[in-house]
């Protein structure tokens, strides 16, 4: 298995971010716009992603509803084991909340269809993508509940309820599940439009990430970076990969286990934690680490699997 596969992914990834290095060195955006810009992607273009990756999906060919439902209760699982254990050691509740969100979101939509693509061809990715399509936005509303309990207000159900319903990467979620289950073809246009606005989604929240990089704080922050990656890169596929042996999956359908479980934190934690009172500037520097460290995690992840038939 090629290395070239984590490098091609993740390379763009580390572009972008050094672009947002440069335009901050540069003095080309202030931290007022930071903010301004942050709030922009996340009220505005991460929901067009979200109903997009919806809306294409083919649910009915390539739902596996077994894989689905064992990815849910692992994600779940793996949830409620980081807020009940990451508390007892790290006290300040928005970094609670950046290094959660940190080894719990994953950047499925990004790695996992190129991962299946190397392994079993462009042919197999089905599973894959209707797969990341229905655990993304569920993912999401778990987070989005995690960082509204950590904002430092007690937990309030309807409070919380009420966040969940205004928040614009769920409500953008919903939308694309409800045109898909009315069957609704949107009007060329319109889809047009919002396709063009999702793909400006990951390049900005990179270089918005880049440019919000302290690298003071990343020596400040080397214990949470390391612990982090330990767990993202390390222990959870490593825990996905073992359960799902055992619970019978085999190929395609371990495979998609794996692609979903070994990729780097999600973009978009970044930008919902600056915008949602966690610690913004850990969060970054999450994803940037994560994603530098798993051209390498990645390959020797898929070497070891191919080479002992697993996938």
């Amino acid at each position: 298995m090629d290395i070239g596969l984590s490098f091609s992914v993740v390379a763009p990834i580390c572009i972008f971010i050094l672009l947002g290095v440069l335009v901050k060195k540069r003095k080309l955006i202030g931290e007022v716009g930071l903010t301004q810009t942050n709030k922009l992607v996340y009220n505005l273009f991460f929901p067009t992603i979200m109903f997009v990756n919806i809306y294409n999906s083919s649910l009915e060919a390539s739902l596996n509803f077994e894989l689905v439902l064992f990815l849910l209760i692992m994600f779940t699982i793996v949830f409620f084991l980081l807020v009940l254990i990451i508390p007892l050691f790290i006290k300040e509740r928005p970094v609670q909340a950046s290094i959660i969100q940190g080894v719990y979101r994953a950047n499925s939509l990004l790695y996992a269809i190129p991962i299946m693509t190397t392994i079993y061809g462009p042919e197999n990715v089905g599973v894959a993508a209707v797969s990341v399509s229905l655990i993304v936005p569920i993912s999401n509303v778990f987070c989005v509940i995690l960082l509204e309990n950590k904002r430092g207000n007690k937990a309030n159900i309807g409070k919380i309820a009420l966040s969940l319903i205004k928040n614009p990467i769920i409500i953008g979620a919903l939308l694309g599940l409800i045109v898909k289950l009315i069957n609704w073809n949107l009007p060329s246009i319109i889809e047009s439009v919002i396709v063009d606005m999702s793909k400006v989604v990951n390049p900005l929240a990179l270089i918005l990430l880049g440019a919000g990089l302290n690298f003071g704080n990343i020596r400040k922050d080397k214990y949470y970076l390391i612990l982090v990656c330990v767990l993202k890169l390390i222990l959870v596929p490593l825990l996905f990969v073992l359960v799902g042996y055992w619970w019978g999956f085999r190929e395609i359908e371990l495979a998609t286990i794996f692609a979903l479980s070994c990729v780097p934190t999600a973009v978009s934690s970044y930008v919902m934690a600056k915008e949602m009172g966690a610690d913004g500037p850990l969060a970054g520097e999450i994803v940037a680490f994560t994603s530098t460290l798993s051209i390498l995690t990645i390959f020797l992840w898929m070497l070891l699997l191919t080479g002992i038939g697993w996938i």
